[in-house]
């Protein structure tokens, strides 16, 4: 097994990208046909078969984690050997280092935790240890979340390991649970700290005339069936007042008529019976008439007398 030459087109590279590596043999093997094999920290990684015509191998690594940084090389041999067989190092060693695209950092709140509405709050987000960047970049993006939603972007000073987020005007719906993300992989260069795009824009909301008029409208037209309704129930209330004012005049002025009857009824009633008993009194007795007495005159001196007979006295007029 002979030692071979690596070459790699970035020794930094971000998470998920690709890295290619390759395996030079050139200067060290003769027309022949061997096997190429690239190894990481002195264990093989993978191998390819050269062709005795070929000096160069690309070997890639689709989609690298952060588990592919190491230390690599190359070697090659007539042979094919396993991998636990394959343990040496190549012409020279390069270091290959992943960057994280996500880096959790520590939040704290500069002050108190607990704010009224209006308030503005400070928030800072740190590392305790300096973060591996592409090309010595010494300011990354940061992100601040909020219940798991990005929420602001900021500029983090990778020298100072901090960012700071500022809300202003703080209202109900910010309460929640806050956190800071670094990503190691997104660099900013140091003019362009504030995150700007290639140009700007200015976006003024005016409020809609059509959906003012809208609003207009409609609550016009609920204030005036408020109205109306409520016309209706106290006209119906009033009706309904009217009618048991009607209600209780009648029936009180049947109660003083039926009064009234019953007591007037009474009066009349002991007078008639009283007059009646007394006429009866009067007619009673025992009626007779003289037999001595003409013709003419008998009916004229007939009366009554009760209980006796008294003869009629003839009128001096007749003879």
């Amino acid at each position: 097994m002979s030692p071979a030459r690596i070459l790699v087109q970035q020794k930094t590279i971000s998470e998920s990208s690709d890295l290619y590596a390759t395996c030079s043999t050139f200067g060290f093997k003769k027309q022949i046909m061997v096997y190429v094999y690239l190894c990481k920290d002195d264990r093989l990684y993978e191998k390819i078969q050269q062709k005795s015509d070929q000096y160069d191998t690309m070997f890639t690594i689709s989609s690298v984690g952060l588990n592919v940084s190491g230390n690599y090389s190359c070697v090659y041999s007539t042979n094919e050997y396993l991998p636990d067989q394959v343990a040496k190092r190549g012409e020279n060693i390069i270091q290959i280092q992943v960057i994280a695209n996500f880096l959790p950092a520590d939040i704290s709140v500069a002050g108190l935790s607990t704010l009224g509405e209006g308030d503005n709050v400070t928030l800072r987000c740190t590392l305790s240890v300096p973060p591996l960047t592409l090309g010595d970049c010494k300011f990354i993006q940061s992100y601040l979340t909020r219940n798991g939603n990005i929420l602001q972007v900021q500029p983090f000073n990778v020298m100072e390991m901090e960012a700071t987020f500022t809300i202003e005007g703080a209202i109900l719906r910010d309460s929640g649970h806050y956190s800071c993300v670094v990503l190691p992989s997104k660099c900013i260069q140091e003019h362009q700290k504030i995150l700007d795009g290639n140009n700007s824009v200015f976006v003024e909301v005016r409020e809609s005339l059509f959906l003012r008029l809208l609003v207009s409208c409609g609550m016009t037209f609920i204030l005036l069936l408020l109205g109306l309704c409520l016309w209706c129930v106290k006209k119906q209330e009033s009706q309904v007042n009217r009618q048991m004012q009607s209600l209780l005049a009648v029936q009180q002025e049947q109660t003083e008529r039926e009064a009234l009857e019953a007591q007037y009824g009474d009066s009349f009633s002991s007078e008639e019976t009283e007059g009646y008993q007394n006429a009866v009194s009067a007619e009673e007795g025992v009626y007779s008439c003289a037999d001595d007495l003409p013709v003419r005159t008998r009916t004229e001196c007939l009366y009554a007398m009760p209980d006796k007979t008294t003869p009629c006295s003839p009128d001096p007029t007749f003879s």
